[in-house]
C-alpha cells in the first residue's frame, strides 16, 4: 500500500503547520522553513537545509543566523559550516519566555498611555461581528459578573468550552446563573457543566428550531448593567451565516434599561 504524502496528519502536512506556526511568533518564512527542516534532518550542512527546506542556499545563511541569535540554532565552525536545531522543547520555551517578557513589558505601558482624566461620553453600545468575536464577548461580560447572569443561548456554537467555563466560574463565585434555551442539548451541557444553574426551556414561540437567519441567537445581561444581544445574520455567500452583536457595558444605555424586564420576565418567570 502506498504512503499518502497529502493525507492528513502526514509529514507534509505537519511540516507545513508547524511553519505556519512558527510565523505567527515572528519568524519569517525562511527562517520557519530552514528551523522545521532542521528540526527534520537534526544537524546539516547549508546545501542539505537548502535541499529540505527548499529554501535558496544563500539565504540559509542569514536565516540560521537570525535563528542563532534567538536561541533557536546553533552553529558548528567547521568546513563546510554545520548548523543543529534547537531541542524542540527548549525552542518552545523560549518563544514563550520572550513573548511572555514582551507580553510583560506592554502591559506597563499601555496603563500609561491613558488620560489620568478620562473624557465624558454618552452611554456607548458597540458592535461585534462573528461567531468568534460574540463568543469572546460573552464570555468576558461572564467573567464581569459578581451577581447575577441572565443568558440565554440558542446555537450550540455560540456555547464555546471558554464560555461555558466562564459561566461554570461565575457559579463557583456565587452568582445566580438563570439560563434558557431552545436546545435540549445546550440545556443538558450547562446542567452538566455548573454546579447549581437555573435552567429553562425558552423561546418556544417561534415555529421551529433551529433559529433562521434574522433571528436572536444569544442574549445575556450580567448584574442588570451590562447586556449583549447577537442575531444570525446572513452572509453574501449562499448557505452561510454568521453571528452579530450588540453589547454595552454600561447600564445608562437605553437598551439595558428595556431588555431587563423582558429578558427577566422571558427566562426568569418574573
Amino acid at each position: 500500500m502506498s504512503h499518502d504524502e497529502s493525507a492528513p496528519g502526514s509529514d507534509e502536512d505537519l511540516v507545513e503547520e508547524a511553519t505556519a506556526l512558527l510565523e505567527t511568533f515572528g519568524l519569517t518564512e525562511y527562517e520557519a522553513r530552514c528551523f522545521v527542516a532542521l528540526t527534520r534532518i537534526d544537524h546539516g550542512t547549508a546545501r542539505e537545509i537548502a535541499e529540505v527546506a527548499d529554501v535558496p542556499r544563500p539565504r540559509v545563511y542569514d536565516s540560521v543566523e537570525s535563528l542563532q541569535e534567538r536561541g533557536l540554532a546553533d552553529v558548528q565552525d567547521a568546513q563546510p559550516r554545520r548548523f543543529r536545531a534547537a531541542d524542540p522543547r527548549d525552542a518552545v520555551d523560549t518563544i514563550r519566555r520572550e513573548y511572555g517578557e514582551r507580553l510583560d513589558r506592554l502591559e506597563g505601558v499601555l496603563p500609561r498611555l491613558r488620560s489620568p482624566e478620562p473624557r465624558d461620553e454618552r452611554a456607548g453600545v458597540w458592535v461585534v461581528e462573528g461567531d468568534e468575536a460574540v463568543s469572546d464577548r460573552l464570555t468576558a461580560l461572564a467573567g464581569d459578573a459578581n451577581h447575577e447572569l441572565l443568558v440565554v443561548v440558542a446555537v450550540d456554537s455560540l456555547l464555546t468550552d471558554d464560555f461555558l467555563a466562564a459561566l461554570a466560574a461565575a457559579g463557583e463565585r456565587g452568582v445566580d446563573i438563570t439560563l434558557g434555551s431552545p436546545a435540549p442539548a445546550i440545556r443538558e451541557r450547562v446542567r452538566e457543566a455548573l454546579s447549581d444553574p437555573t435552567v429553562v426551556e425558552t423561546w418556544t414561540w417561534w415555529e421551529e428550531y433551529p433559529i433562521e437567519a434574522g433571528e436572536i441567537s444569544a442574549i445575556l445581561m450580567a448584574d442588570g448593567r451590562e447586556l449583549l444581544v447577537s442575531s444570525d445574520v446572513e452572509t453574501d455567500l449562499p448557505g452561510v451565516d454568521r453571528h452579530s452583536a450588540v453589547w454595552t457595558d454600561d447600564e445608562r444605555a437605553p437598551l439595558v434599561g428595556l431588555m431587563r424586564p423582558l429578558l427577566a420576565s422571558a427566562i426568569g418567570g418574573e
